[in-house]
């Protein structure tokens, strides 16, 4: 099978991640041990949303599942004010 030259999608390699790749970077002491490491990147992960971030690209999403999840969670914030608000 010939492959032609304009033929850029088998051109990558498959370490290309695209250009909004988000890097995380812990500094580790010499003598700290390596699971406090671990749990110092996982506490930055969280912190920066990156799991998070990931989940919501994983899976295509309809534009109307995504407007109607978004339509929920201002209804719920919106409750949530009013009862904050009575409770006041």
């Amino acid at each position: 099978m010939r492959r032609h030259r304009n033929n850029r999608r088998h051109s990558r390699t498959n370490d290309y991640v695209g250009p909004n790749v988000a890097q995380t970077i812990v500094y580790v002491d010499p003598n700290e041990h390596p699971e406090k490491a671990i749990r110092k990147f996982l506490r930055k992960c969280k912190k920066e949303k990156i799991i998070e971030k990931y989940r919501t690209y994983e899976f295509y999403e309809k534009p109307s599942v995504k407007k109607n999840r978004l339509k929920s969670k201002i209804k719920s914030l919106r409750k949530k004010q009013r009862s904050e608000n009575n409770n006041e």
